[in-house]
């Protein structure tokens, strides 16, 4: 791949757009200077054809969702995103004008959610494996974690759940950007995460985290129009243990969280009461005033092909 890894290098010198204290590719590492003052937040996250999406799944397609997916990473810490860099590993048999219009589509991406992109590598593999490390900048206010819900805190989350691969949202997921930022910066949350491998799976470990349980009223479940086609347990397996919401999962003081849930720019996409926190480190399901022994398991990262 080497006379082709000059050509995707050469799509990203040309379409590099220099920001304050960013220098991009066309050399062995990118230059980041943060505003004097700010903190920056990193994370990284991958996608594998086969494992986070179905085979035959457009690779322009997985380019968008690699670089959505890790940006909702930067939003369940309330931080912008400000440059980006990633990884292709492809088969030998991929041709290059479909390695290019990959990278062109994962640039627009980026380009649309405001960040540079300031490196990347290219290399083989039998199937195609894509990685992307996200650099954001930090608000006023430090991002809350996992750590620090305590009893009595409301536990929110935005949109709508479950339906995500039924309905194609888990192709092309809405990081919570402004949500995330709004909320952390006006509500000062105990605990925030974003929800990928689904509720039952991302609350646990919320819980676990700040050392405390949770009772769920299932019923108050917001409820993506594809998860309402389902009945009963089934609707709620749906919401709960499906994944690809990329929602953001909230714990709030009870004050806080009635503010919250009057926010202009919240009620945009929407923002919901599920439970609060309890003393001890029991998850109890609630259908009405009754706890449910049914266990819900979260989404497992393989696909039929």
């Amino acid at each position: 791949m080497g006379q082709g890894e000059e050509a995707l290098h050469d799509i990203f010198r040309n379409s590099f757009r220099g920001g304050k204290g960013l220098s991009g590719p066309g050399s062995d590492c990118a230059r980041l200077k943060p505003p004097s003052g700010v903190a920056t937040l990193q994370t990284v996250d991958q996608l594998i054809e086969g494992v986070h999406a179905e085979l035959g799944t457009p690779w322009t397609t997985l380019a968008r969702k690699l670089l959505r997916r890790t940006l909702s990473d930067l939003a369940a810490v309330g931080a912008r995103p400000w440059a980006v860099s990633w990884t292709i590993a492809a088969p030998a048999s991929a041709s290059q004008s479909r390695l290019k219009r990959m990278a062109q589509a994962f640039l627009a991406e980026a380009n649309a959610f405001g960040c540079a992109v300031v490196g990347g590598d290219l290399s083989q593999s039998p199937h195609l494996v894509l990685t992307c490390t996200a650099t954001g900048l930090e608000g006023r206010r430090r991002a809350p974690g996992r750590s620090g819900a305590r009893p009595g805190d409301w536990l929110l989350v935005t949109g709508r759940l479950g339906g995500a691969v039924q309905s194609g949202r888990h192709l092309r997921p809405e990081p919570r950007l402004t949500e995330g930022t709004r909320l952390n910066q006006t509500y000062r949350p105990r605990a925030m995460m974003d929800l990928s491998d689904g509720l039952a799976t991302d609350l646990p470990r919320l819980l676990r985290a700040s050392g405390v349980g949770a009772q769920i009223q299932l019923n108050d479940l917001p409820l993506h129009p594809e998860a309402t086609k389902a009945t009963g347990h089934e609707r709620w397996q749906c919401a709960l243990a499906e994944g690809e919401d990329y929602e953001l999962l909230i714990a709030l003081p009870a004050r806080r969280a009635r503010m919250a849930l009057t926010d202009p720019v919240l009620l945009r996409t929407g923002l919901t009461q599920i439970g609060t926190v309890t003393e001890g480190n029991s998850l109890v399901w609630l259908d009405g005033q009754t706890p449910l022994r049914a266990k819900f398991k979260g989404w497992t990262y393989s696909w039929k092909s």
